[in-house]
């Protein structure tokens, strides 16, 4: 299998910074390209960085031949604030960046959604998610992965209190959590969406649900 040019999207968040910490040390990966509305300043050989406006109606990338892309977008109510704010950063970003791929023939997509997602949900957050990926999968890329994991553990940029406060009781009391629903690292999530990705042959569309993410963070 040849190496692969990967685009990132979302790269300053939880799991996408692992996702670059991961891919600098993949050898199928030969270049990142990461998009960026302020430079993180990673200094190596494989990473590059391209200023870009998420804001903008339709995206745009020119001269460059990448093989695949990871979304790693998201944010929360607290910080959006509003229901609209939170639908641009994990409904309409996402699908714009698909758009993005399908125009430079990118084969091999991957999102990071949620546990829950379903676009006939009642509740809002599982809602939105489901049509992110609903639109998405309709883009029929030749190779989609969509990752569901539960609540994310990691260094977070920002102080979250209940997600902190749910991370210390899973660390203290984890048999509280049902298998199914029990808090992932950010770093298996990347490491599931990655080996994905990088196989040599993959299913048209994969989904992985959090048990999944959590297996193949034990067998990697």
């Amino acid at each position: 299998m040849n190496k692969k040019t990967v685009i990132i999207a979302g790269s300053s968040g939880l799991v996408g910074k692992e996702v670059v910490k991961q891919l600098l040390n993949e050898p199928m990966c030969k270049e990142m390209i990461l998009l960026v509305r302020r430079s993180a300043q990673i200094q190596h050989e494989k990473v590059k960085e391209i200023m870009f406006d998420f804001s903008a109606q339709e995206y745009k990338l020119e001269n460059i031949q990448p093989d695949a892309m990871f979304i790693c977008i998201g944010t929360t109510m607290k910080i959006a604030k509003t229901k609209e704010a939170f639908k641009e950063v994990d409904l309409h970003i996402p699908v714009k960046l698909g758009k993005l791929a399908k125009t430079l023939g990118i084969a091999d997509v991957s999102v990071i959604s949620a546990m829950g997602a379903y676009a006939k949900s009642a509740f809002f957050y599982n809602r939105v998610k489901g049509e992110m990926e609903s639109q998405l999968i309709a883009m029929n890329f030749p190779h989609l992965t969509i990752v569901r994991p539960s609540l994310l553990i990691g260094e977070r940029e920002e102080f979250r209190f209940g997600e902190r406060f749910a991370e210390k009781l899973y660390y203290a009391l984890p048999f509280l959590y049902p298998k199914k629903y029990q808090p992932v690292e950010a770093s298996a999530v990347a490491r599931a969406i990655i080996n994905e990705n990088f196989k040599p042959e993959a299913q048209k569309l994969t989904i992985i649900e959090n048990k999944g993410i959590q297996e193949i963070s034990r067998n990697s």
